[in-house]
């Protein structure tokens, strides 16, 4: 169902993202969510966890652009990935349904944002760690979407001020 409201279009999730399950790519590097940083080598988590690699061939590859929903994601907001590797079978990956219609630099705000992590609330009742949000209960919640070159504006917006603040946080830590 699509609803405008001044250019913007409310849709549901499931109108915007689908699941991919892309397996049996064992030789690519292994991923973790985090929750500042997105997808990143479970090398550079600073914490060992353990897993075998037998069965990294069961594992689902991320490509960058995409997004995944992890067993956190209901305190942080889902993971975005700005490389391609490979994630838990427990995490959900998320794709566009249509290329070229959305902005990831958009997307990964929203999909992190104080006002989505609140509203996972009404999809994750009794969730805590150890579970996953699941996309059936995600692909129920409606966004509101400007068309592509207003997603890319705001976007980019956004990636120019998270570069500011941690070049402010760069130089304050240089001046202490």
């Amino acid at each position: 169902m699509l609803i405008r409201t001044n250019a913007w279009e409310l849709r549901r999730a499931d109108e915007i993202f689908k699941t991919i399950s892309d397996k049996g790519h064992p030789d690519l590097t292994v991923l973790s969510a985090s929750q500042e940083h997105g997808m990143i080598p479970r090398n550079d988590v600073g914490v060992d966890i353990k897993y075998d690699k037998k069965n990294t061939a069961n594992y689902k590859r991320v490509k960058p652009e995409q997004f995944v929903i992890h067993l956190r994601s209901f305190q942080g907001g889902f993971a975005w990935s700005e490389i391609e590797g490979i994630t838990s079978p427990a995490y959900t990956v998320l794709d566009y349904k249509e290329t070229g219609k959305y902005s990831f630099d958009f997307w990964k705000e929203v999909l992190t944002s104080p006002n989505f992590i609140k509203r996972l609330e009404s999809v994750t009742y009794g969730i805590r760690d150890g579970r996953s949000i699941s996309f059936s209960d995600f692909s129920t919640l409606k966004f509101s979407s400007p068309e592509i070159r207003e997603q890319q504006k705001i976007g980019s917006f956004f990636r120019n001020l998270d570069e500011l603040i941690t070049l402010h946080q760069r130089i304050e830590k240089i001046s202490s």
